[in-house]
């Protein structure tokens, strides 16, 4: 994965924000993305990271998020509470590939249910076609 992070980097808007576990940036279809490496354990600063990169890029504007996850990515339960809470995006299309990330993320939506429109998905194709209804405004 890490010879061609992020995926869809060529549909950058914006400068691509890189971080040793994972990258955000604005694609082109003003949708925001993070996607996060293989077996990344996030805790709460690392939300509370990506919340300020959201925030810098969006220009006080609110955009869908498309959320990209690796492999063994685990959350911790103040990661999971703070991102649950937080307002700066429109809608959060979840995409994992496989069995654990179904599972661990249908617990997230269920326990922590999200602020605004989230669901999950196994192909970024889908979530992003879901996201494009929350940016006709």
């Amino acid at each position: 994965m890490s010879q061609n992070f992020p995926l869809f980097s060529e549909r950058a808007k914006s400068g691509i924000m890189l971080f040793d576990k994972y990258a955000v940036f604005l694609r082109d279809d003003d949708i925001i993305q993070i996607q996060m490496k293989d077996n990344f354990d996030c805790k709460l600063a690392d939300s509370q990271k990506m919340l300020e990169c959201i925030i810098q890029l969006s220009n006080n504007k609110k955009y869908p998020l498309l959320s990209i996850y690796g492999h063994n990515n685990s959350f911790t339960k103040e990661a999971k509470e703070f991102v649950a809470n937080s307002s700066s995006t429109l809608a959060d299309g979840l995409v994992g590939y496989n069995v654990i990330f179904n599972l661990l993320g249908n617990l997230y939506i269920k326990i922590n249910q999200p602020n605004r429109p989230t669901r999950l998905f196994n192909n970024v194709e889908n979530a992003v076609e879901w996201l494009k209804q929350f940016n006709s405004h």
